[in-house]
């Protein structure tokens, strides 16, 4: 009697247990797949509003120490500027800027602005204008016109002054996180949203009917005052749809704003449920072979205690993956606006800087205050022009001249120029490795690298301290590339440099490489450094990586390619005298953009040059057929119609052999560079150009 007893209670009490562990099995594979689905969907959305973030940045830039007056009177170049600037971004609905009183003054797509509507009393405004808040999300709401919503993000304008002077307000569509949010859906159980803190509901997925705002007593809120970044909970009645789910969380950096996921509860359940269903199958059999069943069970544990273990460390070993994923993403994104940009910047400053070196030349006697604010002018030219310079660098858009560089010889001659930049009280040490294997780098850009990072690193100890330059051979091997994003496992040249400062913490080194975050005083420093440098290494096939601790100092360690090349040798030319106008040789200048050209075509004549102008590649081929003493073919690699400049040349070569080119450009995703380096042979000057730059240019053609 009671070994039959014992027959039906012992399988009834595994059963039951089993059912325990599956339940909770289930809730965790649940809360694992809502996890990975949520990071996916967190990087997205975080990714448009850092996009957002650098679009106000921008604008903010683009509107710097400009009047009310001002921006009214330039309202139609603004505007092309911004209708420009946020043409390829789907996110974004408009650009709108409104002065310190809520009037509009620009828009990106609209043009005029209407003077008569006031913001002034709207959410976002009042917010910026009497609370001092500097980032800010407004509710949803319906602009006119318009049938689905939008919700804004604006950011505070300040005058010079630090005054309150107005807003930057991006209109952003629902729409478009909703596409990228089913994209990500893998079941109709998918539900996916972006809140604010105060429970109004921006975004919904699936997009229908359901409250606007979470109550107080929603679980949403109940769960953020508990743990206000990231967590879980779970609601009998969800306040988005009124099913049962399970939710996670997590807060976007600094806004109060949350990417919540939620998955049914029902579907839980019902995946429990199948799984016990297919267990009572073998109930019956267990009874009758309880012992033989105990042997299974214990060896399935084993092997599930393995598997689980094994998986564990899968996961361990993807999450470090993801995470470099999303970094090499972001900078990704931001890198592909910002070459934009410069581009743009390029050919501007080329025109200013170039008017600019005409003017000094034609006043015979200028003025003390021609003389100083013809100076200051050309200041405010070159430090647009290395800004635009880094954020090319960081895009990894520059063009580069790969060598074979001895790292060795390289650090040991920059050391006595670090002693003088750095200071007294700064002390450098240099360990060079011996044997040290040759690398291939562009060497300006190494230098400029390293002066960077010396830099960070002498403002890092206020108080004096000891930067250390190593250099060593290093092998990346194939779990390190697997690691981390865009690494190659092979043979590297190491160069590190090391503080004794304050360090930097995890917050801090995961911004680091992004361009404009700086932790130094406003005026003290752009925030491109790192970035620029991590662009440039990264453009080169190399590697860049971060150590630090908090009171303990930073160590930067830059991998370079080895190289097996050996280094070209560099042949000295003889200084030509300057010439006479008409002296030099003949030049036919290319150029679409009708002010760089006709600046080029200038500088050309000034440099004692005969020249003829184009302004496409069919009307250059037609003037070179009708003047056959060209010698010399100046042409921009972007050109509009069917013929790029390297098309152009190719062309013109073949009609004549013995003709010389000169590329320029305001950025490298074109024909004559790839993969960040100049194609051998090509002779190039990039824009801006000084007319000494491009004289030195032309002699070292041997014209």
């Amino acid at each position: 009697m009671v070994l039959a007893v014992a027959t039906l209670v012992v399988p009834l009490v595994l059963f039951v247990g089993a059912s325990r562990l599956a339940y909770d099995d289930a809730n965790k594979q649940a809360d694992e797949r809502i996890a990975r689905t949520l990071d996916l969907l967190y990087v997205n959305v975080r990714t448009s509003f850092e996009t957002d973030y650098l679009v106000a940045a921008n604008v903010a830039e683009l509107l710097e120490d400009q009047s009310t007056g001002a921006i009214r009177a330039r309202e139609r170049q603004i505007h092309d500027r911004l209708e420009r600037l946020v043409s390829s971004l789907p996110q974004i609905e408009d650009v709108w800027v409104l002065d310190r009183e809520g009037r509009p003054l620009v828009a990106a797509k609209l043009y005029p602005v209407p003077a008569d509507p006031s913001f002034a009393a709207h959410e976002h405004f009042n917010a910026h204008r009497d609370k001092g808040v500097q980032r800010y999300v407004g509710e949803a709401f319906k602009g006119p016109g318009r049938g689905a919503p939008l919700f804004q993000y604006s950011e505070r304008r300040l005058a010079p002054d630090g005054v309150f002077d107005g807003v930057i307000a991006i209109s952003i569509s629902p729409g478009y996180f909703n596409d990228q949010f089913a994209q990500a859906s893998d079941s109709p159980n998918f539900t996916a949203a972006i809140v604010r803190a105060d429970g109004e509901i921006l975004v919904r997925y699936p997009a229908g009917a359901g409250p606007s705002r979470l109550g107080p007593d929603a679980g949403f809120m109940q769960a953020i005052a508990d743990r206000p970044d990231v967590g879980r909970y779970a609601t009998d009645t969800s306040g988005f749809d009124g099913e049962s789910r399970v939710f996670m969380y997590r807060k976007l950096p600094d806004l109060p704003v949350y990417v919540v996921h939620g998955y049914a509860a029902a579907a839980i359940r019902d995946a429990w449920i199948g799984r016990m269903a297919s267990h009572l199958v073998f109930g019956v059999p267990a009874t009758l072979a309880l012992f033989g069943l105990a042997v299974v069970a214990s060896r399935r544990a084993m092997q599930q205690t393995d598997t689980l273990a094994r998986l564990s460390e899968e996961q361990a070993r993807r999450e470090v993956a993801e995470d470099s994923l999303r970094q090499s993403q972001k900078l990704n994104s931001i890198g592909q606006l910002t070459a934009g940009i410069a581009h743009d910047f390029n050919n501007l400053l080329t025109g200013i800087g170039g008017a600019l070196e005409m003017m000094g030349r034609r006043v015979a006697a200028p003025s003390d205050d021609f003389v100083r604010f013809l100076d200051l002018a050309k200041t405010g030219v070159s430090r647009a022009a290395t800004l635009t310079q880094r954020l090319l660098a960081f895009s990894r858009q520059q063009p580069l001249q790969i060598e074979s560089v001895d790292a060795n010889r390289l650090v040991s001659g920059m050391s006595e120029m670090l002693r003088r930049t750095l200071g007294e009280q700064v002390k450098i040490e240099t360990v060079l490795a011996g044997g040290l294997w040759r690398c291939q780098s562009d060497v300006v850009q190494l230098e400029s690298a390293i002066l960077n990072l010396a830099i960070n690193g002498r403002d890092a100890m206020p108080e004096g301290g000891t930067l250390t330059i190593e250099t060593a051979n290093a092998h990346l091997d194939d779990a390190y590339a697997a690691a981390n994003v865009e690494v190659k496992a092979g043979q590297y040249v190491l160069i590190a440099v090391s503080d004794t400062g304050v360090g930097m913490d995890q917050e801090v080194m995961a911004k680091a490489f992004d361009p404009f975050f700086t932790t130094k005083q406003r005026g003290q420093g752009t925030g491109l450094g790192l970035s620029m440098s991590f662009g440039y290494v990264k453009q080169i096939g190399g590697h860049l990586k971060i150590y630090s601790e908090v009171g303990h100092g930073t160590v930067v360690k830059i991998y370079l390619p080895r190289t097996r090349a050996t280094p070209a040798d560099a042949q000295e030319k003889p200084a030509q005298a300057a010439r006479s106008p008409g002296d030099g040789p003949v030049v036919l200048v290319v150029e679409d953009d009708p002010v760089v050209r006709e600046f080029a075509g200038s500088a050309c004549r000034e440099i004692g040059c005969t020249v003829y102008l184009a302004g496409d590649g069919q009307e250059a081929l037609a003037v070179l057929r009708a003047h056959d003493d060209i010698a010399l073919l100046f042409t921009d690699v972007g050109l509009p119609g069917d013929m790029n400049g390297r098309q152009l040349a190719a062309a013109a070569c073949a009609l004549r052999p013995t003709l010389k080119v000169l590329y320029t450009t305001g950025y490298t995703a074109n024909a004559i560079v790839h993969h960040g380096v100049l194609d051998e042979g090509v002779n190039f000057i990039g824009k801006p150009f000084s007319i000494d730059a491009l004289a030195a240019k032309v002699r070292s053609l041997g014209l």
